[in-house]
């Protein structure tokens, strides 16, 4: 579908055919782990619906990897965008987080009830060592993306160092893109070229602005729920804006947004404890879907059921909202050098991050040379086989009551 702006149901019969099935196949994507959505998209909307093309599903992961937020949210999001515009985005986000919220508070409450038991500890002990594994495996693959060179990771040596000192994450986020563009720019490798017009004429944002009016009201109506809900319940408004900020300024992936989480959420705010971020974490693992999903899992030790919804959108309404906005831009303009090394940056910036979330973890999980050879074990499969994380958790599962207790 070459027009990201045209809409998949200008056809009457066609309508009706997304009428009736989008609703179903969006919930059974949410079903799906990790990279599954991408395939099982392929198969549902373009070989069995036809209502899409490979360049759709193509440029959708590619909004995934550049747009900030959950890169799969960021993607059912854009999938829903073209098929039923600004109602397909969001119902496409609802449907898709469903599945992975029901089962999270399902999982919060049993750990709230039950979690302290010796057998559910021991458990939990090797999920968590498996856990840190698998973020490591998330560092490396973020350093073998690009941003190997020594110009860029000396922007992550920055960010942890930043971090270390509790600076504002979207100041560490601002340095990271700003050190690397500006590196381009000095090394000549980032040139203007001439003629090119960098900014849109006013009648072009006038017409952005008319055809994206929605979204003052939306954010409007936003701040007055948030702003409503912070009577009755202050923790409960605060948290939501926390996590609507991280959801609106992390690009990467899932992964990419746990130090940010960790560091409001365990550090500043306290809602949780380390250890409980790193079961949350795990129980993330083990449902479909996003793996910030764990945002219900903090919202349900806040403020219960209502915690849990209020936290879940928070996440991840920025995606979709991002989405709606500037998906057809980022489509466009992300084989652009300057978007190259603007993300190089991020990513850069994130491989600090993580490496303190993982010290961090490592302390609270690493307890004795059980864990430490869990950790080691996990780590030597993720890098080099191509194991399902869901496999080696079912395996850590086992592999912990027979050799943790």
């Amino acid at each position: 579908m070459e027009d990201t702006n045209g809409d998949l149901n200008s056809n009457p019969a066609n309508s009706k055919t997304v009428a009736r099935r989008v609703w179903r196949y969006f919930f059974l994507l949410g079903f799906s782990y990790g990279p599954m959505a991408y395939s099982m998209a392929r198969r549902l909307f373009v070989d069995k619906l036809r209502l899409m093309t490979e360049r759709d599903i193509t440029d959708g992961i590619a909004v995934g990897e550049v747009m900030p937020g959950a890169a799969l949210v960021d993607f059912v999001s854009y999938l829903g965008f073209l098929l039923r515009r600004v109602r397909g985005s969001f119902l496409a986000m609802l449907l898709f987080i469903l599945p992975s919220f029901a089962l999270m508070v399902l999982l919060s409450f049993l750990y709230l009830k039950f979690g302290e038991l010796s057998l559910v500890r021991v458990v939990l002990r090797g999920l968590s060592a498996i856990m840190i594994a698998l973020i490591i495996k998330v560092v490396i693959d973020i350093y073998r993306s690009g941003v190997k060179e020594p110009k860029f990771l000396s922007a992550s040596a920055v960010a942890l160092f930043l971090l270390v000192l509790d600076v504002n994450i979207v100041i560490i986020l601002v340095v990271g893109v700003l050190g690397t563009i500006g590196y381009g720019m000095f090394s000549k490798q980032l040139i203007r070229k001439k003629g090119r017009r960098l900014l849109p004429t006013a009648g072009e944002v006038k017409d952005y602005v008319r055809v994206n009016i929605w979204i003052l009201w939306s954010l409007s109506l936003l701040v007055i729920v948030n702003a409503s809900i912070y009577f009755f319940a202050p923790p409960v408004a605060i948290m939501n804006g926390v996590l609507f900020k991280i959801g609106l300024l992390t690009f990467g992936n899932g992964y990419t947004m746990l130090p940010f989480i960790y560091k409001e959420v365990v550090l500043n705010f306290h809602w949780l404890t380390p250890k409980e971020f790193s079961d949350g974490i795990v129980l993330g693992q083990i449902t479909p879907g996003p793996v910030v999903i764990t945002a219900t899992f903090i919202g349900y030790k806040v403020a219960g059921l209502f915690g849990a919804a209020t936290a879940t959108l928070s996440i991840f309404l920025p995606s979709t909202i991002l989405v709606t906005l500037a998906a057809g831009s980022f489509v466009k303009y992300k084989d652009s050098k300057w978007a190259e090394f603007a993300m190089k940056g991020v990513l850069s910036s994130f491989i600090g991050l993580l490496i303190l979330v993982v010290a961090q973890l490592a302390r609270q999980n690493i307890t004795d040379y059980k864990t430490a050879l869990f950790a080691l074990a996990a780590v030597v499969l993720f890098v080099y086989t191509e194991i399902n994380p869901i496999i080696l958790l079912a395996a850590g599962i086992v592999a912990s009551l027979l050799f943790l207790r």
